[in-house]
């Protein structure tokens, strides 16, 4: 290896690493509250080491977002590939990647609950995060428009379906977070009953 090469990596190492540390500190502390300084003590780092790669904090919680939603977006791609036999089967399995996603990486749904700003326009729902926005339910959107035209759900309103989905989902994912002695069954099986259950409530006929 040249020692460009490694000079490359040792660059790509520490910047992940400064992105990490962010990441738990905006979760900790708040985002409003941290300063480059507190983020570099996390670290063992000065603040112009932190500042040879990142203009600001902003910069910073953009590269974050901007990581996670490349990473929850291939989940979805590896999801759909999967694919099941129907539409509302088929989101069933995305927001199940949904779920174990968040719940894996609780300081990154803590710093989105915290921070993301939600809205819709022209019937599409965008999380805004600082001066970005994403759109991260989108496939949620077409398979819940798919299942309504297949006739697997009674409700016909595609927004109220979603905000009760995302409602509820997002509400079970902060409660495994936050109360992890409350007995439960292993996050797959138990998202899975959870999930049937939510579906079934609004569906024509049981989806098994």
């Amino acid at each position: 290896m040249s020692i460009n090469d490694r000079k490359k990596r040792e660059n790509a190492r520490l910047k992940q690493e400064i992105l990490n540390a962010a990441l738990q500190v905006f979760a900790k502390d708040g985002y409003a509250r941290v300063s480059m300084r507190r983020i570099a003590a996390q670290i063992d780092y000065s603040a112009t080491t932190i500042y040879r790669f990142f203009r600001n904090k902003e910069e910073l919680l953009q590269n974050i977002a901007a990581d996670t939603y490349v990473a929850l977006s291939a989940r979805f791609e590896k999801a759909k590939e999967r694919n099941g036999d129907s539409p509302i089967k088929t989101l069933k399995i995305l927001i199940l990647e949904y779920i174990a996603f968040c719940v894996e990486q609780p300081e990154m749904f803590k710093l989105y609950s915290d921070l993301g700003a939600f809205e819709m326009e022209d019937g599409i729902m965008y999380e805004r995060l600082g001066g970005n926005r994403y759109m991260v339910y989108q496939s949620w959107f077409d398979y819940i428009g798919q299942s309504i035209a297949s006739g697997s759900l009674a409700m016909r309103d595609e927004v109220r379906i979603f905000l009760y989905l995302w409602d509820a989902v997002n509400g079970y994912i902060d409660h495994r977070i936050k109360h992890p002695r409350i007995p439960r069954e292993p996050l797959a099986e138990d998202s899975l009953a959870f999930l049937d259950l939510l579906l079934n409530g609004i569906a024509i006929k049981n989806i098994g």
